[in-house]
């Protein structure tokens, strides 16, 4: 009895490190996404001609659509699980992010509208994944396991800044 219980801790634990490591893996891509655009915003700002007004309303886009989308994006998670909004989510503010780079096609207030448009629609999608973060490590963790999840996927944050920034750079 003492072995297979053993055993079914030994898995358990297993799984739950596979899952906050493919939790730290989606919150360092999602970190990635949000910074791209602030390093490559002096070469968007030389190649459209936008001025710092205009890039701060690009810059800020995300911001806006990302505080008004957390509850909805909470109630997403509640009404159609994790596996299927957290999926969606990751689909779409990839796409939303590629298709920035179609951007440069365009020039002066078209380039600006859909830069800002597709900001507001990467901040609205990438909503859901910190409260899916915190469901999932709710279901998977035991209370005395969840600051430790919780502080490992958090830190996906800065690992993407200290990996991502000097690469895109």
């Amino acid at each position: 009895m003492g072995a297979t219980l053993s055993l079914a801790t030994a898995g358990r634990s297993r799984v739950r490190l596979l899952i906050v490591g493919m939790l730290f893996i989606a919150t360092t891509i999602n970190y990635a996404d949000r910074a791209t655009i602030s390093i490559a915003g002096p070469a968007i700002s030389k190649e459209l001609g936008l001025d710092a007004v205009a890039m701060g309303y690009i810059f800020s886009a995300f911001a806006w659509s990302y505080v008004l989308a957390q509850i909805p994006g909470g109630w997403l998670l509640d009404r159609y699980g994790v596996k299927w909004v957290y999926a969606a989510a990751i689909f779409l503010w990839s796409a939303f992010t590629l298709v920035q780079g179609a951007v440069g096609f365009f020039t002066g207030f078209t380039a600006v509208a859909l830069l800002f448009t597709l900001r507001l629609a990467v901040g609205l999608t990438e909503a859901p994944v910190f409260p899916a973060n915190a469901r999932i490590t709710a279901a998977w963790f035991p209370t005395h396991e969840r600051g430790t999840a919780s502080a490992f996927f958090n830190s996906a944050q800065y690992f993407a800044t200290v990996l991502f920034t000097p690469l895109m750079a």
